[in-house]
């Protein structure tokens, strides 16, 4: 497996519960693009990456994600932020584990993760549901008469809105840049028939 950690104490204690229970540490990269190369050089089982990874752990899950599909990825966090996790599962990772957690959970969580299951606790379980059921919400927003359904990258954008993100947040999120968020926000304003963001983030909670 590949871990990430840049904090050395927390990276040294994941490694000597991990490697008790057998796992064996192909890499140890510090920062995201370093994860990517490692990630492609040994191609591990599973992927391991803390938040506050430097140079971005989301795009460095999206990265391998995209380039190593088999891999399985998990993202360390040290809170209950929802934020992180729907940008982790939209790059393309089945995990959410806590840092401060009993550390001898680990191995079994991470075994599960390897045998199909999703790590996430259950409150997390229950925002990721909530999540879902507005997106489903999203779905039936009423545009305006001749205009197209919102799209699901328009849904992503109109979201990570509603969640308080400006544009370079919501651009560094779903890994796409400052002008096609904009093009995105325009398209769902146009869209709603509304007239600014605020409108659409009205649209989306009460639709």
């Amino acid at each position: 497996m590949l871990l990430a950690e840049p904090d050395a104490p927390t990276r040294a204690g994941i490694r000597l519960v991990l490697e008790g229970a057998g796992f064996e540490i192909c890499a140890e990269p510090l920062d995201g693009a370093a994860a990517l190369d490692a990630a492609l050089e040994c191609r591990p089982a599973i992927c391991l990456l803390a938040e506050r990874l430097p140079g971005g752990a989301v795009a460095a899950l999206h990265d391998i994600y995209r380039r190593l599909p088999s891999a399985k990825l998990v993202l360390l966090t040290e809170s209950d932020d929802p934020g992180p996790l729907f940008a982790a599962v939209r790059a393309g990772a089945c995990g959410y584990v806590r840092k401060d957690r009993d550390p001898t959970r680990l191995p079994d969580t991470l075994r599960g993760v390897l045998a199909g299951e999703a790590a996430l606790s259950r409150l997390m379980t229950y925002v990721l549901l909530e999540r879902w059921r507005t997106r489903e919400r999203g779905r039936t927003l009423a545009t305006v008469a001749g205009a197209p359904a919102v799209t699901d990258r328009e849904l992503d954008v109109l979201e990570l809105m509603a969640e308080g993100l400006h544009t370079s947040g919501i651009a560094a999120r779903l890994s796409i840049s400052d002008v096609t968020v904009r093009r995105h926000v325009a398209s769902v304003v146009a869209k709603l028939g509304v007239e600014d963001r605020a409108g659409a983030i009205r649209a989306l909670r009460d639709g």
